[in-house]
Formats: C-alpha cells, sequence, structure tokens
C-alpha cells in the first residue's frame, strides 16, 4: 500500500511550457490527499524559488525536500539537515574569485549570487524564475551552505570539483549545475523522511525526470519517470509515464490503481 508520494518540480509537475502544476494535477492530488496519502515536494530548488512560482499557492503538500535533499522539513519543523563541509565551501569560493565564474549560494533562508553573467541569466531563463540578488559572498565564511550552484563549462566543474573532498554535482542545464554534499542527495532526504513518518520504502512511489532523481527513483518502492525524462533516470525506473506536458502523473496514477 503507497503512504506516501514523492514528486520533482522541474519536468515532472512543471514544464518549460507551463510554470504551474496543471489543473488536471491538482485533482489526482486532491484525491490522494482524500485517501490518507502524504505528499511531499523532491526538488533541487530553494523553498523560496517554490513561493516565487507559485506552487504553494496551488496546493499545500506534507512536506519539503529542498536542495537536493539537503534540507527537508514540513509545516512543523525541520526533519533532516545536510550542509556542505566548510572547507570544501572555501576552496569552490576561492576558485570562482580567482576565475571570475558564478555561482549561487544556498543556505536554509537565502540564496544569492557572486556576480551575474550571460551563463546566469541563460539557466534562469531556463527555470523560469527570476534572479537571486548579489550579495557578498564571504558570509559563506559564518553561514551554512547547502548547495552551490556553478554556472560553468563542462571543463570547470571537474576543476572545480577536483578541489573539493566531501562534494559530488548533478548537471540540470547545460551550464547549470548543483554542488551537493557527497553523502547527501534526494535519496538521503527521503529516508530522513521515512523514518520520521513510519514509512517503509516499499510503501512510497517517487515520480522524477532528471539526473538527479536517479537514486530517488531507484529507492522508492515504485519508481515513475516521466516520458521526458533523462535517458539514465528510465533506466532505473519501474513504468515510464506519458510527459509532464501530457500530464504524465496522472497517466502514472491511474496505471497503478491509485485514483
Amino acid at each position: 500500500m503507497i503512504r506516501g508520494i514523492f514528486f520533482d518540480v522541474d519536468g515532472t509537475l512543471i514544464s518549460r511550457k507551463r510554470s504551474y502544476i496543471s489543473d488536471s494535477v491538482i485533482e489526482v492530488l486532491k484525491k490522494l490527499r482524500e485517501q490518507g496519502i502524504k505528499l511531499f515536494i523532491a526538488t533541487g530548488r530553494h523553498y523560496i524559488e517554490l513561493e516565487k512560482l507559485g506552487i504553494n499557492k496551488q496546493f499545500t503538500f506534507d512536506g519539503y525536500l529542498t536542495l537536493n535533499g539537503g534540507y527537508c522539513f514540513n509545516h512543523k519543523e525541520a526533519i533532516y539537515s545536510n550542509p556542505i563541509n566548510k572547507d570544501d565551501v572555501i576552496r569552490i569560493v576561492e576558485y570562482a574569485i580567482e576565475h571570475n565564474l558564478a555561482c549561487s549560494f544556498v543556505e536554509t533562508d537565502d540564496m544569492y549570487l557572486n556576480k551575474i553573467d550571460d551563463l546566469v541569466i541563460e539557466a534562469q531563463i531556463f527555470l523560469n524564475t527570476s534572479l537571486p540578488l548579489v550579495k557578498d559572498i564571504t558570509r559563506v565564511l559564518n553561514n551554512d551552505i547547502y548547495q552551490i550552484d556553478p554556472f560553468v563549462t563542462s571543463d570547470e566543474i571537474k576543476n572545480i570539483m577536483a578541489l573539493t573532498k566531501h562534494c559530488k554535482y548533478t548537471q540540470w542545464y547545460e551550464y547549470g549545475y548543483d554542488v551537493i554534499p557527497k553523502a547527501g542527495g534526494k535519496h538521503e532526504g527521503i529516508k530522513a523522511m521515512l523514518e520520521y513518518y513510519g514509512f517503509d520504502k516499499s510503501e512510497i512511489m517517487a515520480f522524477g525526470d532528471g539526473h538527479n532523481d536517479i537514486e530517488m527513483l531507484m529507492l522508492a518502492g515504485i519508481g515513475v519517470c516521466m516520458g521526458n525524462g533523462h535517458k539514465e533516470a528510465k533506466k532505473v525506473s519501474d513504468f515510464i509515464t506519458k510527459s509532464v506536458d501530457e500530464d504524465g502523473i496522472v497517466t502514472a496514477l491511474d496505471y497503478f490503481s491509485l485514483i
């Protein structure tokens, strides 16, 4: 029996054509809630971005797995927190300054850039969200950083990662990357949520489409990849549904007799 469902955001709940959850998906979410199924967001985004997109005005989820599992919470409390190793943060900052690279830095309650360039603008257009503010990045010395997003080439991300000892990365755009703790990822956040709610992994379902969803899809009792998903995500999924723009979430929930 499915007791909880985790939904990725970009490419799953919303698309490049539609920066909001479709009416059809909203209706099935309401039906799932009526059955007592807990519904969770599982995204690489910050909660601030979800607010800007208006997703929380459309539907109130039971819990939020944000920053690729780095910070998880519900409406009562924080459930899981996994910031990046401070030494690694400092090494990345120093490299970004030396090579004049743009990065965004993500804290629990804030996200900001060290600079804005063409790669940042291009990536933010892809995300359908406004640009974060440029702030003094020396604040990273005092605050926990959960995710760093370099806006760089494939060669530069390799150079950056070679400086770290405790990090890994996922790619969400040609020039957009999420650097997170090596012992992190959406699947680690979900494990914490499972323990908190008393669910077994066999009792959860997960929807995703990207490279950063692979481990989550493998962990869930039922892993569903969107038709528009990354080929590697499709390989590890239990079911490949229609695309996000074809309301693939509805198709999969109907296939598994959950609506």
